[in-house]
């Protein structure tokens, strides 16, 4: 996993992310723990996906710069690292700190106090950017996307921006989005089981939103999650 996407538009901020993983990864909800909004990892209990009630947000991507060589046995998962920094005050400040020892390798994108920043675990030293949170961004897990796999995509995300009146609902529609490279795409599905099987988008503006649609189910209809524990399903 995954693919994710982050726009500062003039009256929020929107940040969305395709997981793409096996089927039996998937989840159905969204969990609400100690001020934490999340969607939950089926099999291992981590998420990829983390809001805290003070309007930090983590999204995580696995793999750092290229794909890597597994090793048998890593200490935790990395969704569990998630969990330990989206409680902390500062969370910029705690990935610097954090213990990833035997740690497999990820990305992380951060997003505390409306500012954005990128940071790598290749599994031997960390690396640590602030970004520009005006501009758009797109992301690719290193560990299912190659280089010229990645360009391609960026090159789709350049199309969007220069052709769409981008919006919450054309950022959503694009994440749905299907192309010829069904491997590749934004929306892709792979021979070896693992597909784009939910997309999960939170908005921040005056009031924040998470909204959650569990895409192996073609009857399922996106949830919606605010801040003040109420779940909407929109009828269609």
């Amino acid at each position: 996993m995954c693919t994710v996407t982050y726009f500062l538009l003039k009256d929020k901020i929107v940040l969305t992310s395709n997981r793409d993983e096996k089927p039996n990864r998937s989840a159905q909800k969204i969990y609400t723990e100690n001020n934490i909004f999340y969607p939950k990892d089926a099999t291992k209990n981590g998420t990829w996906f983390a809001v805290s009630k003070n309007r930090n947000a983590i999204v995580l991507l696995n793999g750092a710069f290229e794909n890597h060589q597994k090793i048998a046995d890593y200490q935790r998962s990395r969704g569990l690292i998630v969990l330990d920094l989206i409680v902390e005050e500062n969370i910029f400040k705690s990935v610097h700190s954090i213990d990833l020892d035997n740690i497999e390798p990820f990305t992380l994108i951060i997003l505390q106090e409306q500012n954005l920043a990128e940071f790598r675990w290749d599994g031997t030293q960390k690396h640590f950017e602030i970004l520009d949170a005006s501009l758009p961004y797109i992301w690719s897990s290193a560990t299912l996307y190659d280089a010229k796999a990645q360009e391609k995509r960026k090159t789709i995300f350049q199309k969007f921006l220069e052709n769409e009146t981008v919006s919450e609902e054309s950022i959503w529609n694009f994440h749905h989005k299907k192309t010829d490279d069904l491997e590749n795409g934004i929306t892709m599905k792979r021979q070896n089981t693992i597909q784009t099987i939910s997309t999960t988008q939170l908005l921040i503006s005056d009031e924040m939103t998470l909204r959650h649609h569990n895409r192996l189910d073609k009857f399922s209809k996106p949830e919606k999650f605010f801040l003040n524990n109420e779940i909407h399903t929109p009828s269609l």
